[in-house]
């Protein structure tokens, strides 16, 4: 008789015990998910005669890890590789071998970073399968790699002079902040995991060229990189 009562009891405890853990991991206030970005991006040309020319597509992919602190408000960090960039056009001088020729040189740059987002995240209530977020926070991008594609252009000639792959990593900043907004919806597939789509708009505030224009050397080469991307990823 007090095996049975032991087998009972200790068959009590288990069933309370699983209970409370399904509970517990119902509820839980950390997710973590995985993400890709295509983006389209460019340059904010800020320095004397330099022009900005254009987007670049670009892509993105990362980590997301979310952190519950009060009802529908998350603190949202991970970390991205990111690649960004632009086009831009600003005078040159071309000094292939002793001769040089004055002219415009037509640059698209490359820029590969780490980044860390570090942003609050608002959830609405959950509507059937469906829950609607939006996101303020800020980008800390640790540059990876850097290179440019050139085409100059010497004055009165519509014939380029390339040059392709170029490693330019002494001419970009090492640090890159951005500030970064965000809007999207999450589609529950059961538990804690979802799917989701957002719309972020990534806008640098720092200077990621670190070089002078060869044609007035007391301008500083200066410009912001900024990217608008379409996010799909996966939250657990």
């Amino acid at each position: 008789m007090k095996k049975q009562i032991v087998l009972i009891m200790i068959l009590i405890v288990s069933i309370t015990v699983n209970n409370i853990y399904a509970q517990k991991k119902q509820r839980s206030n950390f997710q973590l998910g995985a993400k890709i970005s295509p983006n389209i991006s460019w340059l904010n040309a800020n320095a004397q005669d330099f022009v900005s020319d254009g987007t670049s597509p670009r892509f993105s992919w990362g980590f997301i890890a979310d952190f519950q602190f009060a009802e529908k408000y998350f603190f949202s960090s991970g970390f991205n590789i990111t690649s960004n960039g632009g086009k831009i056009i600003y005078p040159y001088i071309n000094k292939p071998d002793s001769i040089s020729t004055l002219g415009s040189l037509h640059r698209s740059i490359n820029v590969r970073y780490v980044e860390f987002p570090i942003s609050i995240k608002m959830k609405t209530r959950q509507f059937g399968y469906l829950t609607y977020f939006g996101q303020i926070g800020m980008g800390i991008g640790l540059r990876l790699s850097a290179n440019a594609n050139d085409d100059f252009y010497a004055n009165g000639s519509s014939i380029a002079v390339s040059k392709n792959d170029i490693k330019i990593e002494d001419e970009i900043n090492f640090l890159r902040l951005s500030m970064i907004l965000a809007a999207g919806v999450e589609y529950n597939l059961g538990g804690s995991t979802s799917i989701f789509g957002a719309l972020t708009f990534n806008n640098g505030f720092t200077n990621v060229l670190n070089y002078k224009n060869n044609v007035s050397p007391f301008v500083d080469a200066d410009a912001s990189s900024n990217s608008f991307e379409i996010t799909i990823g996966i939250l657990f």
